[in-house]
C-alpha cells in the first residue's frame, strides 16, 4: 500500500477518536440521562467524514511522499495538542453556553410565575372591589369580574355599543348612540333596566389603550343608583321650593295689583292647589260679631253658596281653637271617631253637608297678621292621613298673605268709605258755594219780580227775570262743570289729555275765556296718575271760572326727567294765598293732599292783580302703566325741547 493511504487511514483513524470523544462530551453534557448511541455513532461517522475531509485537503496542500515516521509522530502530537486545545475551547464556550441557557431557563420560569402571581392577585383585587371591571379587546369580551354581573343583572358581551344596546332603556340608548356618534366620551352615566326588571342607574369610566396587538379598552363600572335618586329627590325638592316661592310671589303680586277682595281669594285658592293638593278648600274671614264668614271656597259640585253664610264661632267646633289659640290642628280623618274629628264633623252641621262629604283629611290654619287672627284657611282632603308638617308650613306661608289681603280689602274698603264721605262734603260745598247760592238768588229775584209785576213795576221786574235769568245759567254753567269732574268719560277711553282739551273746549263755550293746551306728545298716563291729576286740573279751572275773572287760561301738561308736569296759568284778578288758604277755600287743600298722595308736590303762585300759576310735579316712578313706550319717549320729547 502507498503511503497516502496509510496516512488518510491515519488521519480518519484519530478524527474517529476524536470525534467520538466530542459526542461523548455532549451527550454528558445535554444528555446525562440517556445512553444516547444513535448520537454516539452519528458523531463519529462525522468525524471521520471530517478526517478524510481534512486529509484531502492536506493532500492537496502538501503534495509528496509520506514523511517519516519521527515526522509524522510530531506531527500528529502537534494535532493531537491543536484538536485538544481546540476541544477544550469548545468544551469551555459550551459549558459557557449551557450556563446562559440555564439562566435564561430560570429567568423565564420566574417571569411565568411572576406574570402567574400578578394575574392571581389582578384577579383577587378586581374580584373584591366594588366597582365593576371589564377588558375589551378588538370588540371581544376577554375579561370581566363578578362585580359586572351583579350591576347588570347578567353577564353582559361584547363592546360599549351592545351594552348599551342590550341594557339601556330607549330614551338613555338614543341619547348615548347620539352621543357617541359625535365623539368618545371619558364616561357615561344612564339608567339600565336589569332582566328583572329593575331600574338602575349606572356611571361607566372608558380607557383606550392601543397597541400593535390592538384596541384594548378598560371599562369601570359603579352602580350610582342611590346617587342619582338622592339627586332627582334634590332637583326636585329644589323645584317644590322654588313652586312654592313662585306661588307666594305671585300671589303678593295679586295681593298688590287687586283690592277686591272675593276674586282675589278666589285665585289665591287655585295658586294654593299647585303646592298644596286639596279636594276642597275655604277661607272664612272673623267678622266683628265673633262669626267665621264664608270668603271664598273650592268644592267639587258644590252650588253657590249665599254670601251670608257663617258660622258662630261658639259653634264652630275645632274650627274654634285655630282662631282662639291661633295654631294650626290637623285632623287625619274627620270620618273617624277621635275626639277632634266629632268636633270637627259637629261643627259641619251648621254648614251644607256638601262642604265635608268629599272630607276625610283636614288641616286648619289661622290667619294672622300683627298677632290678630283675620280669619281661617280650611284643607281638606279625600285621602286619610294626607297633611303633614310640610303642608303645615307651606300654609302658614300663604296664610300670611291671604290675611294681608283680607287687611287690605278692609282698609281699602274704609278709605273708599271715607273718600266717598270727604267727596260727598266737597260736592256739598261746591253746591252750597256755588248752585244753592245761585238757586237761593234765584228765589229771591223771583219774588222780587212778582212783587215788582203786581205793583207794575214792568222795567224792574225785566230787570229782576234778567238776573234770574243769568244766574240760572251761571247755576247750570257750575252744574255741567261738577257733572264733568265726576264724570269724565273721555279720561278712561282716551285718557289725560283728550280729557283736558274737551274740558278746556267745554269752558271756553260756555264761559267765553281763551284757552290754550300744550301736551308736548302726551297722551296717556299711568292709571294709577291720571285721575288725579286730572281733578287737581278741574279744581284749578273751577276756581278759575268762578272767581279769576280771566280772559285767557293756558295749560301745559308734558313729563320730564320721569316726572309729570301740570303747568295751569291765567291772567285774571290773583288773590291772597295765605288769606284764602287760612280761610279754606277753593279747594287748595283738596289739590294739595292728591298731589302728596301721589309722591309729588303742589306750587301755587299768586298776588292780587296779577293772575295765578298752579303748577304740579307728580313722579312717574314707581306707578306702573301699559304705556312705558310713550312715556319714556315723551320724556326724551320734552328734554329736547328745552
Amino acid at each position: 500500500m502507498s503511503r497516502v493511504f496509510w496516512r488518510r487511514l491515519l488521519v480518519t483513524a484519530i478524527s474517529l477518536v476524536v470525534g467520538l470523544s466530542l459526542a461523548e462530551g455532549i451527550r454528558r453534557l445535554f444528555f446525562p440521562q440517556s445512553n444516547g448511541w444513535i448520537l454516539f455513532c452519528l458523531l463519529g461517522i462525522l468525524a471521520a467524514a471530517l478526517g478524510l475531509f481534512l486529509d484531502l485537503r492536506l493532500a492537496a496542500v502538501f503534495p509528496g511522499p509520506f514523511p517519516p515516521s519521527e515526522e509524522i509522530q510530531t506531527d500528529l502530537l502537534q494535532l493531537n495538542r491543536e484538536l485538544e486545545e481546540r476541544a477544550s475551547l469548545h468544551q469551555s464556550e459550551l459549558a459557557r453556553l449551557n450556563v446562559e441557557l440555564t439562566l435564561q431557563i430560570a429567568r423565564h420560569q420566574q417571569a411565568e410565575d411572576t406574570a402567574r402571581l400578578n394575574e392571581e392577585r389582578f384577579r383577587n383585587l378586581a374580584d373584591n372591589i366594588q366597582e365593576g371591571l371589564s377588558i375589551v379587546e378588538n370588540g371581544k369580551m376577554v375579561y370581566m369580574n363578578e362585580r359586572v354581573c351583579e350591576i347588570f343583572g347578567k353577564c353582559p358581551e361584547g363592546d360599549l355599543r351592545q351594552r348599551v344596546r342590550d341594557f339601556a332603556t330607549p330614551e338613555e340608548a338614543a341619547r348615548i348612540n347620539a352621543l357617541l356618534t359625535r365623539k368618545s366620551p371619558p364616561e357615561l352615566q344612564y339608567w339600565i333596566r336589569r332582566p328583572d326588571g329593575k331600574l338602575r342607574c349606572i356611571r361607566e369610566h372608558y380607557s383606550t389603550v392601543r397597541s400593535e396587538e390592538g384596541r384594548r379598552l378598560f371599562i369601570v363600572t359603579s352602580d350610582v343608583t342611590e346617587r342619582a335618586q338622592a339627586y332627582q329627590n334634590l332637583e326636585q325638592a329644589v323645584g317644590d321650593r322654588t313652586r312654592e316661592l313662585s306661588t307666594v310671589l305671585e300671589i303678593s303680586q295679586r295681593i298688590a295689583s287687586t283690592l277686591e277682595l272675593e276674586p282675589l281669594l278666589n285665585l289665591i285658592l287655585d295658586q294654593i292647589a299647585s303646592i298644596i293638593p286639596y279636594s276642597g278648600a275655604a277661607i272664612y274671614t272673623l267678622e266683628e260679631n265673633s262669626r267665621l264668614k264664608v270668603a271664598a271656597y273650592q268644592l267639587p259640585n258644590l252650588p253657590h253658596l249665599a254670601p251670608s253664610l257663617s258660622l258662630p264661632l261658639e259653634y264652630a267646633g275645632r274650627f274654634r281653637p285655630v282662631v282662639t289659640e291661633k295654631r294650626v290642628i290637623i285632623i287625619e280623618d274627620v270620618r273617624g271617631e277621635p275626639p277632634l274629628a266629632q268636633a270637627h264633623k259637629s261643627a259641619g252641621l251648621a254648614v251644607p253637608s256638601a262642604l265635608f262629604q268629599h272630607s276625610h283629611s283636614w288641616i286648619g290654619i289661622p290667619l294672622l297678621l300683627r298677632g290678630e287672627v283675620m280669619g281661617l284657611l280650611s284643607l281638606t282632603h279625600e285621602r286619610p292621613g294626607y297633611y303633614t308638617e310640610t303642608h303645615t308650613r307651606l300654609a302658614q306661608a300663604v296664610s300670611h298673605q291671604i290675611a294681608v289681603a283680607i287687611e287690605n280689602a278692609r282698609l281699602y274698603e274704609q278709605a273708599q268709605d271715607l273718600a266717598t264721605l270727604g267727596e260727598r262734603n266737597r260736592i256739598a260745598r261746591e253746591l252750597h258755594d256755588s248752585v244753592t247760592q245761585l238757586l237761593y238768588g234765584i228765589s229771591l229775584l223771583s219774588t222780587a219780580a212778582s212783587h215788582s209785576a203786581n205793583k207794575g213795576n214792568v222795567h224792574q221786574a225785566q230787570e229782576n227775570l234778567t238776573e234770574i235769568k243769568d244766574n240760572a245759567l251761571q247755576a247750570l254753567q257750575e252744574m255741567r262743570l261738577l257733572i264733568l269732574e265726576l264724570n269724565p268719560p273721555l279720561l278712561q277711553k282716551h285718557g289725560l289729555a283728550a280729557a283736558l282739551k274737551a274740558s278746556l273746549e267745554s269752558i271756553e263755550s260756555r264761559a267765553g275765556l281763551e284757552t290754550e293746551l300744550h301736551t308736548d306728545g302726551v297722551e296717556r298716563l299711568p292709571r294709577a296718575v291720571e285721575p288725579d291729576v286730572y281733578r287737581i286740573a278741574m279744581e284749578a279751572l273751577n276756581n278759575l271760572v268762578r272767581y279769576a275773572r280771566a280772559k285767557k287760561v293756558t295749560v301745559d301738561l308734558q313729563t320730564r326727567s320721569d316726572w309729570i308736569i301740570l303747568d295751569i296759568r291765567d291772567n285774571g284778578v290773583g288773590f291772597d294765598i295765605e288769606r284764602v288758604r287760612d280761610g279754606g277755600g277753593m279747594g287748595i287743600h283738596n289739590m294739595e293732599q292728591r298731589a302728596k298722595r301721589l309722591g309729588g308736590r303742589l306750587e301755587i303762585s299768586s298776588r292780587p292783580g296779577e293772575g295765578t300759576r298752579i303748577k304740579a310735579e307728580i313722579p312717574l316712578l314707581g306707578h306702573s302703566t301699559e304705556n312705558s313706550d310713550w312715556t319714556r319717549t315723551s320724556a326724551e320729547n320734552a328734554e329736547k325741547s328745552n
